[in-house]
């Protein structure tokens, strides 16, 4: 028994004399962390480690000699294929060229060179930068050319290998990331806050933080969001334009910025029911641009498929003017917020306003404050500055078909109606010349050639507003009838603002104005009758 203990004893050591690794390494936990290590860079991850330097002198040498020497040196060319040079160029850009590097993969004479050269494509790949500007529009069609490469040579290397690398399973896993919807399947997560397939893909094929693949996962959401139904696409709004606008932590390209809030917006514009958000009208406008002053490249951003989306575009603009409007009346009229009345005539026409500019006072111009800012921004390109009047007049412009209506936010200023086609040409040049520090006079804003001049005065012998009155020559001159009506002389609306009756002004329609009121010898009777209103049995009092 002790001899045979003793021959295995001799056996066993005469095994692990030559070993590759001595016995007493075995328990060394850090030597084992290491060697794991090594074995995870060299077969585990889709990461390549290489000098920059050596992969961009085997890039130049390439192009320059047109031919790769060694397997070194195709390997540094493979992940120096979509390199941008001063001019956008790079490998990917040449059809030739590219094709002799995919041959060359495709003809190493072991799997596992050809599985590297296939590893380094990839993280070519992964890490070109398709979206930048730089990039010419040959390296992007070559990058284009690369990618069906890899999804042809992916499906022949998986024929070939025995064992598959822990990073060419993530591959499988996730195919889609070489088609032309790489990152829609990672949408639905990201809109749950569940960034767990994304970062699964990430992890395993090494993808860098500057990939292209992270700008079009966050666009992915953004699309997710777009398949939800109105309210939940409402709901998660605020939470998508925090990511859009780059304000939720993550940094993100002003490109992939405007992809983002342009196709929320369009989405927002096919809503069944779309109130204003401002959050989402500054978005837009800070981003995309005035959708009126930079008509071109916001139809260039805004699209359903191939088509400019003008239902986005005029509900953007819709909100701008009446943004507009508002500011005007509440930041530049001397009465400011109270100025209610004339707010509320002037957004029935918006949706007839073509165009509108806003004259300065020189009080005006020197405000700094936050909401003048923001005025500023929202008013780029028609800012003009006014000369000739006192320091708190301002004057708000409007172009309203053949007509341009012109009011003053200083008191006692009456309102002026021009034809368009009246005007100077230098003065329409002035209005259309987009300079910030243009100037007019008042004379041309209240000039004796005006079509009419009309003040903000109530008629009450003839219970008419001086909305009403406005509206009488206007919807005539414009062709155009706002939906609302305008407001009803203010003396009467106040008569009847604590009583239990209503007021219809039928006017407007070839109708009367009633006062519900069935009574003849009440308080509120004796009042319309001084007014000179009539009675008819069962409908209440009337004047046409």
């Amino acid at each position: 028994m002790i001899d045979s203990l003793a021959i295995l004893q001799t056996g066993l050591k005469r095994s692990f004399a030559n070993g590759p690794i001595s016995p007493e390494t075995w328990s060394d936990p850090a030597e084992m962390t290491r060697a794991r290590a090594r074995v995870h860079q060299d077969h585990g991850t889709a990461g390549i480690i290489a000098d920059e330097r050596s992969i961009l002198a085997a890039v130049a040498d390439f192009k320059k000699s047109r031919e790769i020497v060694g397997f070194r040196d195709l390997k540094y060319v493979c992940l120096g294929l979509g390199a941008l040079d001063g001019g956008g160029w790079s490998v990917l850009a040449d059809e030739t060229l590219r094709g002799a590097v995919a041959r060359m993969a495709e003809q190493q004479p072991s799997t596992h060179r050809r599985l590297r050269c296939f590893q380094a494509l990839l993280s070519t790949y992964f890490s070109f930068h398709r979206n930048s500007e730089d990039a010419s529009a040959e390296s992007k069609t070559g990058w284009l050319g690369l990618r069906a490469w890899l999804r042809t040579e992916r499906d022949r290397i998986m024929n070939l290998l025995e064992f598959k690398p822990p990073w060419f399973e993530t591959l499988l896993r996730h195919p889609e990331l070489l088609t032309n919807q790489p990152c829609d399947k990672f949408g639905a997560g990201l809109l749950r806050k569940d960034p767990v397939l994304l970062n699964d893909a990430r992890d395993g094929l090494s993808i860098p933080d500057d990939s292209w693949v992270i700008d079009e996962a966050v666009f992915a959401q953004m699309k997710a969001a777009s398949d939800l139904k109105d309210q939940q696409f409402k709901a998660a709004l605020p939470d998508l334009l925090v990511i859009a606008t780059g304000s939720g932590g993550v940094s993100i390209s002003g490109q992939l910025r405007i992809r983002c809030v342009a196709h929320l917006v369009s989405r927002y514009a096919r809503c069944g029911d779309r109130p204003e958000q401002p959050a989402l009208r500054d978005a837009a406008t800070s981003t995309i641009g005035n959708p009126w002053l930079r008509r071109t490249n916001w139809d260039a951003w805004v699209r359903i498929k191939d088509t400019a989306d003008d239902q986005a575009r005029e509900m953007v603009f819709l909100w701008l003017k009446e943004r507009l409007v508002a500011d005007f009346f509440e930041l530049l009229s001397v009465e400011g917020i109270n100025d209610e009345r004339r707010v509320a005539y002037w957004l029935r026409f918006v949706p007839f306003v073509e165009d509108m500019w806003f004259v300065l006072g020189s009080s005006a111009t020197a405000q700094r404050g936050g909401k003048f800012r923001e005025f500023r921004e929202r008013a780029k390109g028609r800012l003009l500055t006014l000369e000739g009047s006192t320091p708190d007049n301002n004057a708000f412009v409007m172009r309203i078909g053949a007509y341009l209506a012109v009011e003053f936010g200083a008191e006692n200023n009456a309102f002026y109606l021009f034809r368009w086609d009246s005007l100077s040409p230098s003065f329409i040049a002035t209005l259309n010349s987009g300079q910030q520090r243009a100037s007019v006079h008042i004379s041309e804003l209240r000039g004796d050639d005006n079509e009419d001049k009309m003040s903000h005065r109530d008629s009450p012998v003839a219970l008419k507003s001086w909305e009403q009155k406005f509206d009488d020559r206007l919807i005539k001159l414009i062709g155009k009838k706002p939906e609302k009506r305008p407001a009803c002389v203010p003396s009467l609306e106040v008569l009847v603002a604590d009583s239990r009756f209503k007021v219809n002004d039928l006017r407007g329609v070839g109708g009367a104005l009633w006062i519900d009121e069935t009574e003849r010898s009440s308080h509120l009777a004796k009042e319309l009758q001084a007014k000179g209103f009539a009675f008819r049995s069962g409908r209440g009092w009337f004047k046409e």
